[in-house]
């Protein structure tokens, strides 16, 4: 079911299908529930699955121009309220993963366990601020030329069907607005460190790696899985920085696992 409701004036994107445990599933940058849809049906027979279109993205509106995770994270709080969901477990993929932590950290009751897919809790590099702030300036020039040139990158190039793969996530990316990339690329630039919410975190964390990953270190993934008690990770030999897509058998397999603790 496709659903919206007003958060700070801004109206926000959701779908919700099946009943159970709940899970919210939160896209990536430049993505869109529909990221998840075929997951989101394979899930929705055991559990009750939400997932939201980010603010700017997908068929919501932007709020201001800067958003932060913890604005993120609150909008998703907002969403489970609408919903009457008092727990969920929460599922983030690269960006959705920063905003889970900032959910994790802000909300820790509401959560019943945390997925990090192609994620990290470290905030931005010196290098990872200035090629944000490059990506800032190129936007403004020539949106359709810079997302073309960029989403690429997320995936594994070797794999044959990546050229599909590529045009459905540009598909999502040009439903971004200019603002939207900015205020999205504002917020992670700015995002907090959030190791110490794994090492005092109250429920179980899981990272789903991507060995392929050339945006993020898959060592140092492992090493962020250690920082509490609760960690633990799925390491996917062929999956890039895409792995809910490149190879969702796995990935579905994974959450689901993960939900039924």
């Amino acid at each position: 079911m496709l659903g919206s409701f007003v958060f700070r004036g801004a109206t926000i994107a959701y779908s919700t299908s099946g009943k159970g445990r709940a899970i919210l599933l939160i896209h990536g940058f430049l993505g869109a529930k529909e990221i998840w849809k075929e997951l989101e049906g394979q899930l929705a027979k055991q559990f009750k699955v939400v997932s939201i279109d980010l603010p700017g993205h997908g068929q919501s509106e932007c709020i201001g121009y800067v958003h932060n995770m913890e604005l993120l994270a609150t909008c998703c709080r907002g969403l489970l309220t609408h919903l009457s969901i008092r727990k969920a477990v929460v599922v983030g993929h690269s960006l959705g993963g920063y905003v889970s932590l900032a959910f994790g950290e802000q909300f820790p009751d509401s959560v019943i366990g945390l997925m990090l897919v192609n994620s990290t809790a470290k905030g931005d590099s010196a290098k990872r601020k200035k090629s944000r702030d490059q990506l800032i300036k190129l936007v403004k020039k020539d949106r359709s030329k810079i997302l073309t040139s960029l989403v690429p990158g997320f995936f594994n190039l070797k794999n044959p069907a990546t050229a599909a793969h590529i045009k459905s996530y540009l598909h999502m990316a040009n439903e971004c607005s200019e603002q939207s990339i900015i205020a999205t690329a504002e917020g992670m630039k700015i995002r907090k460190e959030r190791e110490i919410v794994l090492k005092f975190a109250p429920y179980h964390y899981h990272y789903i790696i991507g060995a392929q990953d050339s945006i993020l270190n898959s060592e140092q993934l492992k090493s962020e899985t250690q920082i509490g008690v609760n960690g633990s990770y799925s390491l996917l030999e062929d999956a890039s920085h895409m792995s809910l897509v490149e190879s969702k058998d796995e990935v579905f397999k994974a959450i689901k696992s993960f939900s039924k603790r």
